[in-house]
């Protein structure tokens, strides 16, 4: 039996879909979003440069799979971090931490989160993930460690707008030349107490 049977055998009952996900998350993560293509990913599974497009139509495709398969981590890492820290005030810092911090531990798939298009990729994935640091917000508001004015709503935004920022910058080193030479879950707690007087 010969590699492309071996393989077609390994990946019946739609478990090649997942491998190809698998396989391009894990190029990204070594490469980078310009080095990818399906003909790699292809390769990279073990399966015929055609077999891709059992599942996909297209790269972009493929990518925006990605992307759904990283909101859905991005996710579930938010959900963990807000159900271990039991003070409010110390939910939202940490909750700033592990954003920048997937971004510092799966570059490749944080880009592609954000430069897929949005064909295949659900607008309620990254609602999911802001409802979390939302309702953060609202239970340090309602414990008085934040003020009630802005709304959740605008400062939850504004949160998630200063993290991206800091996680967009840690994934271009050197920071030292933006003043930024800490690790990068220190500077999003950092930046967040200054910012929240938390």
């Amino acid at each position: 039996m010969d590699s492309q049977q071996v393989a077609h055998t390994r990946y019946h009952h739609g478990a090649l879909r997942q491998a190809l996900i698998d396989g391009a998350r894990d190029i990204l993560a070594e490469r980078g979003h310009e080095e990818f293509s399906l003909n790699e990913v292809a390769r990279r599974v073990g399966v015929s440069t055609s077999a891709p497009y059992r599942h996909f139509d297209s790269r972009d495709e493929l990518l925006a799979a990605v992307a759904v398969d990283g909101y859905t981590r991005l996710h579930e890492c938010l959900g963990q971090v807000a159900v271990g820290a039991s003070d409010p005030g110390e939910r939202v810092l940490r909750l700033g931490g592990a954003y920048v911090r997937f971004a510092q531990e799966h570059p490749g798939l944080f880009v592609t989160m954000f430069r897929s298009g949005p064909e295949g990729v659900p607008v309620s994935l990254g609602i999911e993930s802001f409802e979390i640091l939302r309702q953060a917000v609202i239970e340090a508001q309602q414990a008085e460690l934040l003020s009630t004015v802005p709304s959740a709503e605008l400062l939850a935004r504004s949160i998630w707008a200063t993290l991206h920022g800091l996680a967009v910058l840690s994934l271009r080193q050197p920071n030292e030349r933006f003043g930024m030479s800490e690790p990068p879950e220190e500077l999003a707690g950092d930046t967040l107490s200054a910012m929240l007087g938390l």
